[in-house]
């Protein structure tokens, strides 16, 4: 399959730089037009070269189309259009499960060994510091925060890189910054 899926991908390298090259004509043409134009000249002839190269251009586009939607397809096996049934993801799936305990001992680092739960008034405080975060920032700082996953373990989890998990944390951490200094809910008593 990786030997079929890579002659595809010579093809379509090598019609890339057709394509290239009729470009470089095409552009060739076109000022040969202009200045036949401002000298007055008759550029019909070159005009219908222009029309020639236009249309092998598009043909070359189509053909390259094809070949990426083969190894697109090959790749997925199947269709490479709009997304399946099967690979949206279930309500179990986009449901993170939290302990409430993992995450109390990181909004209150001094109960962290305490087996209580939350009160409502914490859990006001930590759904007020979350609100500021996007939906994969407020992700990916649960599973850092909540349940003390590692980075890669994040990534595999949210099919993200481990760059991007990184990042969405810092952001999450710099926006909680702000908010947990300065809101009337998170103040502690």
């Amino acid at each position: 399959m990786e030997d079929i899926i890579l002659s595809y991908r010579k093809t379509r390298k090598i019609l890339n730089e057709c394509k290239n090259s009729a470009v470089v004509i095409k552009v060739k043409l076109e000022t040969l037009i202009a200045a036949k134009r401002k000298a007055e000249e008759d550029f019909a002839e070159v005009e219908a070269e222009l029309g020639a190269i236009n249309n092998h251009i598009s043909k070359l586009n189509s053909m390259i189309y094809d070949v990426q939607l083969a190894i697109d397809w090959l790749r997925l096996g199947h269709n490479p259009g709009p997304r399946r049934g099967i690979h949206r993801l279930s309500m179990d799936q986009l449901t993170i499960p939290v302990d409430p305990l993992r995450m109390q001992s990181y909004a209150q680092p001094a109960a962290c060994g305490s087996p209580t739960t939350l009160t409502d008034s914490e859990r006001k405080q930590i759904d007020d510091a979350m609100a500021v975060l996007s939906q994969r920032e407020k992700q990916c700082f649960t599973l850092k925060h909540g349940l003390c996953l590692s980075l890669k373990q994040i990534a595999d989890e949210l099919q993200i890189s481990r760059g991007a998990v990184q990042e969405y944390i810092e952001k999450a951490e710099r926006k909680l910054k702000e908010p947990i200094q300065t809101s009337l809910f998170l103040i502690s008593s």
